[in-house]
């Protein structure tokens, strides 16, 4: 009984340490929160581009970043979506491996999984894109591997980013 005690209150506390430990941003209607030590960089035609450290990036040998853009003229869903596949088209050992349509919030969107290779490393990414206002929101959460002959499961790292990813807030 003592155990599962101290078992639960180590949980309490740890919750409460994380909580403390993230960074929120809020920017045109849009908001992201992520853990203190991930950082954010101004990227051109991002609303917010933030990324892993060099501590999480060499204990994986990966690099996962998270992008949020806006189109800047009105789309729909659909018609982003044909396009934003085309243009994937161009990367070399492009894969989509999940595409699903469904609900963020109130607002429609698509989300995919794919994989591809950038400059001679291989990435693995989630992107959602939303809806929003005639306009269309793209979420892209990347893991670029560094050591392909290491990798380790995309759904175990990007776990870590799924709780940023569910963070996000659209006004």
């Amino acid at each position: 009984m003592r155990l599962l005690i101290c078992t639960l209150l180590f949980f309490i506390n740890s919750s409460i340490v994380q909580s403390q430990e993230l960074t929120t941003i809020d920017r045109n209607g849009f908001s992201i929160t992520f853990p203190n030590t991930w950082k954010e960089e101004k990227v051109p035609n991002c609303l917010i581009y933030i990324l892993e450290t060099e501590t999480d990036k060499e204990q994986t040998d990966s690099l996962t970043s998270i992008g949020i853009q806006e189109t800047k003229n009105s789309q729909t869903l659909e018609a982003f979506s044909k396009e934003y596949e085309v243009g994937l088209a161009n990367y070399k050992d492009f894969k989509i491996k999940v595409k699903k349509e469904l609900m963020y919030g109130d607002k429609k969107a698509i989300r995919y999984f794919y994989t591809a290779t950038d400059s001679h490393i291989p990435m693995e990414v989630m992107a959602i894109a939303i809806e929003n206002k005639g306009k269309i929101i793209l979420v892209t959460a990347t893991a670029y591997w560094f050591k392909p002959s290491d990798k380790k499961d995309f759904v175990q790292l990007l776990s870590k980013t799924e709780e940023i990813l569910n963070s996000i807030k659209v006004e």
